[in-house]
């Protein structure tokens, strides 16, 4: 039986480990800063506790940044030293890609695989094991945890070199901010306009304006409700990613620029928390 490490029980890691966990088919082992994650994820699913002289088959992140998973791996947890020779990590982490380069690096060094895996489909993917994962890294490695992937991702998609799933989560994240900016705007107009909200919904849902974030926000953004999971300094901390990029690549995307600027006003005015959609509340101020 495959011994795993799972690291990081957030609003997304915490399922997404539950799933692996009802497989049965794997010895689970969960890692949090907070103890107390800990204890309730035990109460929930059990597994095995995670000692620091253990050795995993396969060691799984979900957590901050790229510092984070730096410490993790070769800082002060030195997690890399506890994956056997052959193993695998997989980084569900949305990092740069230069990260994920290094920790590739790093990891070959020890005949160990790295994958970074960020995922798209935001809590309730988690939740209901409907996650989008990409994919960068050695396709080998990815045959090695493909059924684990399965527990919880609806999609997992291979994308390239080590990186390159990252920078496809980058992509990801410039379509859903621009994608909330619009639908941001759609709204605004309507209700500046005494237009029923809920029948423009039913016109356009079906046309060239759908979207997964039109059918699941559209209707919560008009009630002002922004309790959906992926929060606003997350996607800060992505899109800066992204833009350090562009700006290696020498060019400007000048939308994500702005929505950034915004969602940083937005979240030094109390929005840090709330989820993505609450872009809308731009328009409000």
């Amino acid at each position: 039986m495959k011994k795993i490490l799972f690291v990081g029980l957030g609003r997304m890691g915490f399922p997404m480990v539950g799933h692996i966990a009802k497989t049965k088919l794997y010895s689970v082992s969960v890692y949090n800063r907070s103890k107390s994650k800990i204890d309730k994820w035990f109460d929930q699913y059990k597994g095995a506790p995670f000692l620091h002289s253990d050795v995993f088959d396969v060691i799984i992140l979900c957590i901050g940044n790229d510092e984070d998973v730096r410490s993790s791996l070769t800082g002060s947890l030195n997690l890399l030293s506890r994956v056997k020779s052959g193993g695998t990590i997989v980084d569900h982490t949305t990092t740069s890609a230069t990260l994920a380069q290094e920790m590739y690096a790093a990891a070959k060094e020890c005949n160990v695989g790295y994958l970074d895996a960020p995922v798209s489909g935001g809590e309730a993917g988690a939740v209901n094991g409907q996650l989008s994962c990409m994919i960068g890294g050695d396709n080998q490695h990815l045959n090695n945890v493909a059924s684990i992937l399965d527990s919880y991702c609806k999609t997992v998609t291979y994308i390239g070199d080590s990186g390159s799933g990252q920078i496809a989560k980058m992509a990801n994240q410039f379509c859903i901010a621009g994608t909330l900016a619009g639908l941001s705007e759609a709204i605004t107009l309507l209700k500046k306009s005494n237009v029923s909200t809920e029948q423009a919904f039913q016109a356009i849902k079906g046309g060239a304006a759908q979207s997964w974030q039109m059918d699941n926000r559209f209707g919560t953004m008009t009630q002002g409700k922004f309790d959906f999971g992926f929060a606003t300094d997350h996607m800060i901390k992505d899109l800066k990613y992204a833009l350090q990029l562009a700006d290696q690549q020498q060019w400007q995307p000048e939308v994500s620029q702005q929505i950034l600027r915004w969602y940083k006003s937005l979240s030094e005015n109390g929005h840090n928390t709330h989820d993505t959609s609450c872009l809308i509340n731009h328009y409000k101020n």
